[in-house]
């Protein structure tokens, strides 16, 4: 996301080649749980038949149809965080034990010179923060004290090289400290409320309310909702509003709203919902003309959260399940997935696993009915 962010099913039986001969374990179709579309259950099993690799006791997201690399650093924490949103909306032993072992792999494969939960090797805030929410919400998922201990890692690693007094706050993009993004910002403070909701250590909280209120005042049109997508050095403010930063951020004000409450902070998620389904649809679906990225995904997921813990359903199912149902009709009846163009056929090529996560996501979060 942001500029290098641009690089950013039916059928359940199918295996996929590996490295060394490893594949992917069969993952069925099982029924659909308490959340997710009648489609929920075969888009996951699609995704993972597709895309994971299992190589004895490894799991992780291979990069593309074509290719047997593990998909990078930001990009796999990213496949993991579908995973968590898969089981949040049916929770199952197989897709719990799935997480750890996708956790267990990201740390052994992304170690830096300081051991196996250094990542200080990688100069962008952004994926650290990233990696860090997967690693939050698989505490949450498993109660695994390692998960959470990288997840404060990945926090304070952050905060500490990059929050300063310039531009008034933020957190910098990278260690080069050329800009202050949306997407450094928004996960931020999602992560500091999942730390605080894990531990009670409340200087979290604190730290994400500072680092929202930034984000708030320097990236938000109060006027339309949209979430610029990042501040640079000069103070200059990009023009590009995407739906990406636009879900981060619901899921950023949602996330303070739960812990502190307040009417402004679910007004301000509301406005950032209401301007995606305004202003960035296509005939009322979410669609992205630009490949090998995600798209929806955040937004996906922050709208989920949105609605489902604020009982909003009867304003915002049927944007929901319109989106959901336009994503499972241009999938590739192949192999089962949807790329991030939900009003164009999935074309048969080398599809990467990250833009397919957002079609998995939007059917996991929407209720096969409306409650």
């Amino acid at each position: 996301m942001a500029t290098r962010r641009t690089f950013l099913t039916a059928t359940a039986a199918l295996g996929i080649a590996a490295v060394g001969g490893a594949s992917a374990p069969g993952f069925a179709a099982s029924g659909a749980g308490t959340l997710g579309t009648d489609n929920a259950a075969a888009a996951f099993a699609a995704f993972n038949n597709a895309f994971l690799i299992s190589d004895g006791d490894q799991r992780y997201y291979k990069e593309s149809l074509d290719k047997t690399t593990k998909d990078y650093f930001w990009r796999q924490a990213l496949d993991i965080q579908a995973v968590q949103d898969v089981y949040d909306s049916a929770p199952s032993t197989q897709t719990r034990d799935l997480v750890g072992r996708l956790l267990d792999t990201f740390l052994q494969q992304n170690q830096g010179g300081g051991g196996l939960y250094d990542w200080d090797w990688n100069d962008y805030n952004d994926d650290l923060l990233w990696a860090g929410l997967a690693f939050a919400r698989g505490y949450k998922i498993t109660g695994n004290q390692t998960y959470l201990n990288q997840a404060r890692y990945a926090f304070d690693r952050v905060y500490d090289r990059g929050w300063d007094d310039a531009l008034g706050g933020g957190v910098w993009w990278s260690v080069e400290k050329h800009e202050k993004s949306a997407l450094s910002n928004s996960p931020a403070v999602i992560l500091g409320c999942l730390i605080y909701e894990s531990n009670g250590d409340r200087w979290y909280l604190d730290k994400a309310r500072a680092i929202y209120d930034w984000t708030w005042a320097k990236l938000l049109d109060r006027s339309t909702g949209g979430v610029h997508e990042n501040m640079q050095a000069d103070g200059t403010l990009s023009s590009g509003q995407t739906v990406y930063s636009a879900g981060a951020f619901v899921s950023a004000a949602q996330a303070i709203y739960r812990n502190q409450g307040g009417g402004s902070l679910f007004d301000d998620a509301k406005r950032t919902v209401d301007w995606v389904i305004r202003d960035r649809t296509t005939n009322g679906i979410m669609t992205n003309g630009q490949r090998e990225g995600t798209w929806q995904s955040e937004f996906a997921r922050g709208m989920g959260e949105f609605v489902r813990e604020n009982n909003l359903w009867s304003q915002y199912y049927d944007f929901m399940k319109r989106n959901a149902d336009a994503a499972w009709n241009v999938r590739r009846t192949d192999l089962g997935l949807t790329w991030n163009r939900w009003d164009a056929q999935t074309p048969r090529d080398d599809t990467r696993a990250v833009e397919a996560i957002g079609a998995v996501i939007m059917q996991a979060v929407t209720p096969a009915t409306r409650p």
